[in-house]
């Protein structure tokens, strides 16, 4: 996605689009944090869950990830910056997603612009994201099943051995692009413990 559509994709989902983080950071990659709702976690996550066919759907999964990002550590209230997997602009293959750096606007809105743009999901009332902390120490990510809406916190993933292990396991995958293995690999030797 041109970064140019990027920016303005987010503004309309009141997210000011601040430009792509360093694609060498030792950042946990977004394929490897899209696993942040299926990790036993002990007790380092909060997860939230919305019917589907509330008839306050779009303000209820909004509020549901305001609430929790907010005392969590996604942004600062004084500073509501954090990171949302985009498509990579700059990777070798289509399909590999990387960190857009964004800020929080007034009126924002996920579960309704936002998805129906395809910046917090496919379509509207059908979020699906995934987001990072800017110190890399939380992910968030929404996901909608066929009854609910799973919005999911998980801190610290690098001290949770189950998802270290699923990091492990994508670096060997040859059928994930390789900058994508190299971004885990990347990340894992740099949370690596001791």
């Amino acid at each position: 996605m041109q970064e140019a559509k990027l920016s303005t994709r987010l503004a309309s989902a009141r997210l000011k689009y601040l430009g792509m983080a360093d694609r060498f950071a030792a950042l946990v990659p977004p394929r490897l944090a899209s696993f942040a709702n299926s990790i036993a976690a002990d007790g380092k996550e909060w997860a939230a869950s919305i019917e589907n066919e509330a008839p306050d759907f779009r303000e209820r999964v909004n509020h549901e990830w305001y609430m929790p990002c907010a005392h969590q550590g996604l942004f600062a209230a004084r500073d509501p910056q954090f990171l949302i997997a985009v498509s990579n602009t700059e990777a070798k293959r289509p399909n590999t997603s990387w960190w857009a750096r964004v800020a929080l606007q007034t009126e924002w809105d996920l579960a309704g612009t936002g998805a129906e743009l395809g910046v917090t999901g496919c379509g509207w009332r059908h979020p699906e994201f995934v987001m990072l902390s800017t110190d890399g120490n939380l992910i968030v990510q929404g996901t909608q099943g066929q009854a609910w809406t799973d919005i999911v916190c998980l801190r610290e993933a690098h001290r949770i051995p189950p998802f270290r292990e699923m990091g492990v396991k994508l670096t060997k995958d040859k059928s994930i692009p390789e900058e994508t293995r190299d971004a885990v690999d990347r990340w894992l030797k740099a949370t690596a413990p001791g």
